[in-house]
């Protein structure tokens, strides 16, 4: 009678060492999206101290970091919309910025400068001077992880940020991250079951 019962703790502490195995497998193979933030925003027409008034370019500095430990990322083309005020509905200027790979625990700096059409700079002078000037900017692209030896399939990436602009043409804050809208849980990128499973069986093999 002993004999099915040592089996019947061999099979129950197999089936706990797998699971713990897989849980241990399937955190580690979680991957975050990157962050993306605006460090600098630059509105040469509402600068009152230079003579820049007719100059329609905003300058846009992008940074992008990636803070997985040990998963890279690959970014589509990054596309940039930015809008005067909180209406979404008429964009004032738009870039498309390369698409690149970026390592584990990098970041990545992208500058443009964005010409800007449909802007009453009458107006954005006068809240400026007033206050700030308010403009958003929208990043729209799709992300893929490098995980051991697999790619994840394209998650689409769409954050936004307000940026308010004083009368030198610069951005009042310091450090503006982008942000979703989507509900935190759908920020993750996680490893199909199959892989999970292979890699839990490895490494049991290997214990072994």
């Amino acid at each position: 009678m002993a004999e099915p019962d040592g089996c019947c703790r061999c099979c129950c502490g197999f089936i706990l060492t797998l699971g713990l195995t897989t849980l241990f497998v399937w955190l580690s193979l979680r991957a975050s999206k990157p962050t993306c933030s605006i460090q600098e925003f630059y509105v040469p027409a509402l600068n009152r101290s230079s003579n820049s008034t007719y100059n329609t370019t905003i300058y846009l500095h992008v940074k992008l970091d990636n803070g997985n430990k040990d998963k890279g990322i690959y970014y589509d083309a990054l596309n940039i919309t930015l809008y005067y005020g909180q209406n979404r509905s008429l964009p004032i200027g738009n870039v498309t910025v390369k698409g690149f790979r970026q390592g584990q625990k990098k970041n990545a700096d992208r500058r443009e400068a964005v010409q800007m059409n449909r802007v009453s700079w009458d107006t954005a002078t006068r809240k400026a001077s007033n206050g700030t000037a308010v403009f958003r900017v929208d990043l729209q692209t799709a992300v893929r992880f490098r995980i051991i030896f697999w790619k994840t399939k394209r998650k689409k990436m769409m954050v936004s940020a307000v940026v308010d602009v004083n009368d030198h043409g610069t951005k009042v804050k310091k450090g503006i991250t982008l942000k979703s809208g989507a509900p935190e849980r759908l920020r993750y990128c996680r490893a199909p079951p199959w892989l999970l499973v292979v890699t839990a069986a490895l490494f049991l093999l290997h214990l072994a």
